[in-house]
């Protein structure tokens, strides 16, 4: 008997521990809940920002959420949620996320510092039935002035395919700005205590374009500015290429490495390559093109090889097969011709930033020049100088040949800003680089 009331005593108090236990580890969780902010604060709040909050409560569930900005010693609630909850398993809320949009001036808030906070509280029995809490509290400084610049240059004379350079100066620091025309988009970069942007016309845009400086501050406010500017339109001329089975018995079977299964089909092979293959290379000319020095590397006007020239800048070329029209395409750069394996110059001092087979243009070398200026020697038969080397103008980079898409042997010659093609006659012209680019410089104090 006496054993037996042991028993039932010691499995009362087991029953009694566990209880307590269970009690405890489910209603008096001690963990707080878990908050994550996307995008990470950067220690400002600009006119207008959106923040995506996530909250997460494992055990008991969530009983309140909200956000407020303390500015002053006053709070100004952003959003304030609490939630109903049961004993029943499958009514507690786990999980909540919410989109944010905080206007500061809609909060009645100024420009200044502060604090933005965000809250979370479960419905834990712990801490006197008050639950866990936690908080996030960011230290901001409220900015909802969008920056401003003011353009330096007074002449932006811009011909269609051609380069223009602005300088322009901001009261406060930009951490991201440039010209803007259309959907087309040239970084600008911050030399000297001034921003410069390099940008171009380019080639296949509409006949008229909108230009305009945009910027953004470190608070992530964005600002526009207009400037004057004058639209140049040159003609450009239309060649006639007719394709022949000599030419492409000569040239398709460098391709066949590219595209194994035409092997042995000259005119669908060209047909690949003058379409697919020249996309591709541009696609890729573009992508080398949107890293580069940012400032100027290139000492006045640019340097021509020696040569007769053969095609020129934003020829609208139709070819021919057999009298029938078989494709298209725009000439984007200068055919020089000259003897063969002849000598080619760097054009100006740089840094060779590629230097390999590059589809259409077959053995190439670009280099960048700085500001976002590059250019492109095409159709090389050999190479004189590596990736990431250093090249003074008239520096002996490789020698002439017919490789790619070429019918003989000559240097392709092309510019670039940022990607974009533009005529490398303007660029030789030493009175057009001292008027639209040195010049420009010398005013705003940035050369001597």
């Amino acid at each position: 008997m006496k054993n037996t009331k042991k028993y039932l005593l010691c499995v009362a108090v087991v029953v009694f521990l566990f209880g307590i236990f269970f009690i405890f580890t489910n209603f008096f969780e001690t963990q707080p809940p878990q908050i994550e902010i996307s995008p990470k604060l950067t220690g400002y709040l600009p006119a207008r920002k959106e923040f995506t909050v996530s909250f997460a409560e494992k055990g008991r569930g969530l009983k309140e959420i909200g956000a407020y900005i303390e500015q002053d010693n006053k709070k100004f609630t952003i959003f304030a949620k609490s939630f109903s909850h049961s004993l029943q398993q499958g009514t507690k809320k786990t999980k909540e996320t919410v989109k944010i949009d905080v206007i500061p001036a809609k909060l009645g808030l100024h420009d200044g510092p502060a604090f933005l906070v965000i809250y979370a509280r479960d419905n834990s029995l712990w801490h006197w039935g008050k639950g866990n809490y936690a908080e996030h509290k960011y230290s901001v400084l409220i900015d909802t002035t969008p920056p401003t610049v003011e353009v330096l240059t007074r002449s932006h004379n811009i011909a269609v395919g051609g380069s223009v350079l602005t300088i322009y100066r901001s009261p406060e620091p930009l951490v991201k700005h440039g010209v803007k025309a259309n959907n087309f988009f040239f970084a600008g970069v911050q030399w000297k205590g001034l921003y410069l942007c390099l940008f171009a016309y380019p080639y296949n845009a509409p006949p008229e374009m909108l230009f305009r400086i945009v910027c953004q501050d470190k608070a992530g406010n964005r600002g526009e500015g207009g400037f004057y500017y004058h639209i140049i339109h040159p003609w450009f001329k239309r060649d006639t290429i007719n394709i022949t089975d000599s030419f492409l018995h000569a040239k398709m079977p460098e391709f066949w490495a590219i595209y194994p299964k035409l092997r042995g089909k000259f005119l669908e092979t060209f047909l690949k390559v003058n379409t697919e293959l020249r996309a591709r290379t541009d696609a890729e000319i573009k992508k080398i093109c949107q890293t580069f020095t940012p400032y100027p590397l290139f000492d006045g006007a640019f340097l021509r090889m020696k040569g007769a020239t053969r095609a020129t800048f934003g020829d609208k070329r139709s070819y021919y097969y057999k009298g029938k029209k078989i494709g298209t395409s725009v000439h984007m750069g200068v055919d020089i011709a000259s003897i063969a394996h002849a000598p080619v110059p760097a054009a100006n001092n740089g840094i060779v930033v590629y230097k390999g087979y590059l589809g259409v243009y077959g053995n190439a070398v670009i280099i960048d020049h700085g500001l976002g200026l590059f250019s492109l020697y095409g159709h090389l038969s050999s190479f004189l100088v590596n990736e990431g080397q250093q090249v003074k103008k008239g520096d002996i980079i490789g020698y002439t040949g017919a490789t790619g898409l070429a019918g003989g042997d000559h240097l392709h010659f092309s510019m670039l800003v940022q990607g974009v093609y533009v005529n490398p006659i303007e660029w030789w012209d030493k009175h057009w680089v001292k008027n639209n680019i040195l010049d420009k410089m010398k005013r705003a104090g940035l050369l001597q």
